[in-house]
C-alpha cells in the first residue's frame, strides 16, 4: 500500500498524516515547519525505507517555529492532551517517537524532559544552544526510552553563529544522555554536511534508528 496523505484538523490545528498501512506498529509525531510540508512525503519515503517496519507520520502545523527558543508549554500540552490521545483512538496504543529537526528538535528534547510523553526522541541538528538549556538539561535528564541525536560534521566548523556552537552543545548532551540511558538506548550519530544538508534524510535517519529500537528491529 503506498504512502497517502491525509489532512485533519485537531483543536484547530491543520495536521498532516502519512501512512501507507491500515496498522501502523509505531507513530512519529513531529512539528512541521512553513516550507517542510513541502518534503514531507520524500522524509515519509525514506524512514520507509530505513525502517521497513509500518509506521504512521503526524505532522502538526507551526506557523513560527521560533516560539521554540523557549520552552513552548502552551504546543506541548497541545501534543500531550490532545494531539496523541486523538490519534492513539485512531491507531491504537503504540509507541510513539517524537521528533524535530533544529528548533524542532530542540522542542522535541525538551518535551522529552517533561513527562512520559512519548517512547523515543530523535532530535536531528536540535537548536542546544538556546541559552537556557544547558543549565535546563544538567538537571532535567529525558524521561524516553530511547533518545537519538545528529549533527553535520561540518557545523561546528563554521564561523556563523549560533551553528559554530552545534558539535560542542550536541556532544555535551549526548554525554548526560550516557549518564540517564544505557549505552544502547541512545546515540549521537555524525552526518556529512553542514546544517541545511540532507535536511530530510537526517531527519528520516532519526526516525527510522527510533522505530527499529522501539521494535527491537535494529
Amino acid at each position: 500500500m503506498a504512502l497517502q496523505e491525509e489532512l485533519v484538523v485537531v483543536a484547530g490545528r491543520q495536521c498532516h498524516i502519512v501512512c501507507g498501512t491500515d496498522a501502523p506498529l509505531c507513530m512519529v509525531v513531529k512539528p512541521l515547519g512553513p516550507f517542510e510540508w513541502r518534503c514531507l512525503m520524500e522524509e515519509c519515503l525514506l524512514t520507509e525505507q530505513l525502517a521497513a517496519i509500518p509506521f504512521v507520520m503526524v505532522a502538526f502545523d507551526m506557523d513560527n517555529l521560533d516560539s521554540f527558543r523557549q520552552p513552548d508549554w502552551a504546543t506541548r500540552d497541545f501534543v500531550v492532551e490532545q494531539l496523541m490521545p486523538e490519534m492513539r483512538h485512531r491507531f491504537g496504543n503504540i509507541p510513539v517517537v517524537l521528533g524535530g529537526y533544529s528548533l524542532g528538535g530542540l522542542f522535541a528534547l525538551w518535551c522529552s524532559t517533561t513527562g512520559s510523553c512519548c517512547d523515543a526522541v530523535a532530535a536531528a541538528s536540535p537548536s542546544l544552544w538556546a541559552e537556557w538549556w544547558a543549565d535546563y538539561a544538567d538537571c532535567h535528564p529525558p524521561l524516553s526510552q530511547y533518545v537519538y541525536l545528529s549533527v553535520g560534521d561540518t557545523e561546528d566548523k563554521t564561523r556563523k553563529y549560533p551553528f559554530c556552537r552545534m558539535g560542542e552543545c550536541l556532544r555535551q548532551q549526548h554525554g548526560r544522555n550516557l549518564i540517564s540511558h544505557p549505552s544502547g538506548n541512545c546515540t549521537l550519530e555524525w552526518n556529512a554536511g553542514g546544517h541545511f544538508d540532507h535536511i530530510e534524510l537526517r531527519k528520516a535517519k532519526g526516525w527510522a534508528w527510533c522505530i527499529n529500537a522501539l521494535l527491537k528491529k535494529s
